[in-house]
């Protein structure tokens, strides 16, 4: 057994009993792990969104890692965001969980997760942008666009880190409306 601290995205709640609760977190520094939290009374429950600084105990021989020390660094403030909003965010959660295997070690998945819970100024644009910069660090992002302000937008994401590409402002309706499409047809043909 090993013992390691890192920053974490809790990615899905697997299971919740009385005593004992499963989550799939991916850490800062590690991969994507399945872990298990003993429950304390009173102790405040962690959910999908939140970013948090634990220890977490490998052992070798069990899928299952123990989650402990847990400290709450922020989370996705979701009080007066509009449905569509929080909707995106979940997709972008539900996006990484999916995506990624137990195996992948990338810190660009936590970074983006993380600038996306501290933006002040957050927007279903910034969320669509923050998704395509997923898709393309999972390499099943489709770059080539045969409309020009597209392909300029897909070259900007391949190109830049997540600050930089959360510094545009707000997209258009009808580019939005393509860059899903974009979107959802790398997720099909992936």
């Amino acid at each position: 057994m090993s013992l390691f601290k890192t920053k974490a995205i809790i990615l899905e709640i697997k299971k919740q009993s009385k005593d004992n609760h499963l989550y799939f977190v991916f850490s800062s520094d590690y991969w994507k792990i399945l872990v298990n939290k003993k429950v304390k009374p009173k102790e405040k429950n962690l959910d999908i969104w939140y970013n948090i600084n634990c220890e977490i105990e490998v052992n070798q021989k069990q899928d299952i890692h123990k989650i402990k020390n847990i400290k709450i660094i922020n989370q996705f403030n979701y009080t007066s965001k509009n449905y569509q909003l929080i909707l995106a965010y979940l997709e972008l959660i539900w996006l990484l969980n999916q995506n990624l295997k137990t195996w992948v070690i990338n810190p660009i998945f936590y970074d983006i997760i993380n600038k996306i819970n501290n933006l002040k100024n957050i927007n279903y644009s910034k969320i669509i942008l923050a998704k395509l910069k997923i898709l393309h660090q999972l390499w099943i992002l489709k770059i080539q666009n045969n409309d020009e302000i597209i392909n300029k937008i897909l070259k900007f994401i391949e190109q830049n880190n997540i600050e930089k590409i959360l510094l545009l402002q707000e997209l258009d309706t009808k580019i939005i409306e393509k860059l899903e499409q974009i979107i959802k047809t790398s997720l099909i043909s992936d």
